[in-house]
């Protein structure tokens, strides 16, 4: 009889945290979630677009404190390594409108490629917190997952020369 009680109890707060779930994001070796994005350039991009090379992706908001002082991190990031094989992408994740998203890249002098994400595909890849930094390698597979929070150009720099 108290099984049978505890059960009653249990399985509706189961049944409620399972509905509830995420699903596990792609962990290190496993591919990276397909996208498909739009950029304040006007061109869309997808996960194909970076075929062959690594691609550093930052999920960020306008919002974010630590997201903001990040640009001239990934600025002089992009500067480093832009020439070579390693690309980034700036996936916003808050709900500004284009225009004004684009004014605000302006105004923050980004220079590296900002795509119109959404929530959605920032958990998708397991982003919770922002910023939010992960490595994809050139063959579309995760390859690090940074902790999320503030990182500069040098801990930007150690990632890539992990895994070159």
């Amino acid at each position: 009889m108290r099984a049978m009680r505890a059960a009653a109890l249990v399985l509706p707060v189961l049944s409620v945290l399972l509905a509830c779930s995420v699903e596990r994001p792609a962990a290190p070796g496993e591919p990276a979630p397909d996208f498909d994005l739009a950029l304040l350039s006007g061109e869309r991009v997808t996960l194909a677009s970076y075929a062959g090379r690594m691609l550093l992706v930052d999920f960020w908001a306008t919002w974010c404190p630590p997201c903001v002082k990040e640009v001239p991190e990934l600025n002089a990031f992009l500067s480093e390594h832009g020439a070579d094989d390693v690309a980034v992408l700036a996936v916003a994740i808050d709900p500004t409108e284009h225009d004004a998203l684009g004014d605000w890249a302006r105004d923050h002098d980004a220079r590296y490629p900002i795509a119109l994400g959404s929530l959605e595909i920032a958990r998708e890849y397991g982003a919770f917190q922002f910023p939010y930094h992960l490595l994809i390698g050139p063959d579309g597979r995760i390859v690090e997952r940074l902790m999320p929070g503030y990182h500069d150009r040098d801990e930007l720099r150690e990632l890539i020369a992990r895994h070159r």
